[in-house]
């Protein structure tokens, strides 16, 4: 199944973290899909800050009263110990994540763990990457930004569709076409673009960066609201993006819900039309 990964060659904060919880949130909760969303990062607290910390897994509490010798690590750093002895499988992922809504949306937080170095965790998160595709009808992954370690490169490679995110102005977006690595991903129709934190009173609009930086295909963007910001900082993203799914046309949260739906269904559309062409 498709892995779909949120990344920018950027190093600055820009709001990718956010832009991969909205949308796979959103995912959920328009389309029957079973997803995972999986943080690439490592000491990063963004996606707990948005939907409350790692909880203890019955299952693997369950699989210790049973026979002592397993690792009763949760989360993603549970799962390294795994796929550091090469064991891991599809069906295993699940019993590590942080479980949003029941068989439509599951995390994968990020690796605290520094006894592994960070290239080595981004080999054994390709690993877990792709076992999880095998089992999950949509993966979705919020990658570690910058071009500093070659293993990024590698897990974009077995990306499906890369949701480049870019600040609102055109330097990102003219620094990745000059990145080598690139050009074969921009070639394959494997980019999306994504403007996070998007002002439509700013000169750098949609329709002027169309038209002067990238005139192949449509950029798509998740607003900024305040209301979206306070809710990444208090665990309450989900319940957020459910309550204002049924607003009134002109309420500019309901329009904010309504753009993260045009980039989902940019991205489902995206992959329908590189299945065809295969």
């Amino acid at each position: 199944m498709p892995i779909i990964t949120f990344w920018s060659n950027s190093e600055k904060t820009i709001g990718q973290t956010v832009a991969a919880a909205v949308a796979s949130t959103v995912m959920a909760m328009e389309h029957n899909y079973k997803t995972i969303l999986i943080s690439a990062d490592f000491f990063n607290k963004s996606l707990e800050n948005c939907f409350g910390s790692q909880q203890s897994n019955k299952e693997i509490i369950k699989s210790f009263i049973s026979g002592p010798q397993v690792n009763l690590d949760t989360g993603i750093n549970g799962l390294l110990k795994i796929a550091q002895s090469n064991r891991v499988t599809p069906e295993i992922i699940k019993d590590y994540t942080k479980i949003i809504y029941k068989n439509r949306l599951e995390i994968l937080y990020s690796s605290r763990n520094k006894e592994i170095s960070i290239e080595e965790q981004l080999e054994y998160l390709k690993t877990i990457i792709f076992n999880a595709s095998q089992y999950y009808d949509y993966v979705i992954v919020d990658l570690k930004k910058g071009t500093k370690f070659k293993q990024i490169f590698d897990i974009l490679d077995i990306s499906n569709e890369i949701i480049l995110n870019t600040e609102q102005g055109t330097n990102t977006l003219e620094e990745c076409f000059k990145i080598e690595e690139m050009q074969k991903y921009i070639n394959s129709y494997k980019i999306i673009w994504n403007i996070c934190k998007y002002d439509k009173n700013s000169k750098y609009n949609v329709k002027n960066i169309v038209r002067t930086v990238w005139k192949k295909q449509p950029i798509f963007y998740i607003p900024y609201n305040t209301l979206l910001f306070e809710t990444t900082m208090e665990g309450t993203l989900a319940e957020f993006l459910l309550r204002v799914r049924t607003l009134k046309n002109e309420d500019e949260n309901l329009q904010l819900y309504l753009e993260v739906k045009k980039l989902i269904e940019g991205i489902l559309y995206r992959y329908q039309e590189l299945q065809m062409k295969m």
